[in-house]
């Protein structure tokens, strides 16, 4: 008799992923090849094209653009069409940071991570409600749990569908909190600016605050609002109320003031009779 047979093409699927990078690009180092015969291999190079760059699962069709080439394996015993070809644009993981002034608080609100890395290109996005901390004390790059802070949509293409904060590094950075004074006191002939005669502000939270020793005035003399300077004041915890802890603040860049008041003079004085009221 007379026998033939027809060995064809064996159809290739494939299956790859990669993080958003706004592009459409599916290049062959981000494509595994699979339905390959009794463990052979291939070689693949070269880019296909994605209907869109944004995150989503899709199909390539015949996964164009890439072509294969021999390995363990013959190249033209396989084929690319009529395979499925599935690949995943994964949302791309961004970075928050941020700056502000201790306010008794461990929330770190939108409006403090004002610094946000690993977008692409000049595409932004819009954050908005507020993370956590483990603490409200004052520290540099404070982890930030992201609580209920979300992305949205912002310029340039940035599509918060296209974006996690989720496995990003979040930190803010919280610096002392200035504190302010004013006092008064009457003359007394000194420049001293007394720990007892002064008057905090600028404390947070309703916190308290004691402070020690002698700032100074520039001269002695009489005046209403002098500037005072704090060098020789000290702050320390507090012991009442809601007590704060010093190292959450500090006297620079606060604004310092102080009164020096007339003195009042008393007097004592005698005379021998004489008749009349001088």
């Amino acid at each position: 008799g007379t026998h033939t047979f027809d060995v064809t093409q064996r159809i290739l699927n494939s299956s790859g992923s990669k993080t958003y990078d706004g592009n459409t690009n599916a290049i062959a180092s981000n494509v595994t090849l699979s339905n390959l015969a009794g463990g052979q291999t291939l070689n693949h190079s070269g880019t296909a094209t994605l209907g869109s760059k944004n995150v989503a699962s899709s199909t390539i069709s015949n996964l164009t653009g890439i072509s294969i080439a021999d390995g363990t394996g013959t190249a033209s015993n396989y084929t690319l069409t009529g395979g499925t070809h599935a690949f995943t644009v994964n949302k791309r993981v961004v970075n928050v940071s941020g700056t502000r002034l201790y306010n008794a608080l461990s929330t770190a609100v939108a409006s403090d991570l004002s610094t946000m890395t690993n977008l692409v290109g000049s595409e932004t996005l819009v954050l908005s409600n507020s993370g956590t901390l483990a603490n409200a004390n004052v520290g540099s790059n404070k982890t930030v749990t992201i609580g209920s802070l979300s992305l949205a949509n912002g310029s340039n293409g940035g599509l918060a569908a296209n974006y996690t904060l989720t496995g990003g590094t979040h930190q803010l950075t919280i610096n002392e909190a200035p504190i302010s004074f004013t006092g008064t006191r009457q003359y007394n002939a000194t420049t001293d600016v007394e720990a007892a005669n002064i008057t905090l502000t600028g404390l947070q939270g309703g916190e308290d605050l004691t402070v020690t020793g002698d700032g100074s005035i520039s001269s002695g003399n009489v005046g209403a609002g002098k500037a005072a300077n704090s060098s020789g004041l000290t702050l320390g915890n507090g012991v009442s109320g809601t007590a704060g802890t010093a190292s959450n603040y500090t006297f620079t860049g606060g604004t310092h003031t102080f009164d020096v008041t007339q003195r009042i003079l008393n007097s004592s004085g005698s005379k021998t009779y004489d008749g009349n009221t001088n």
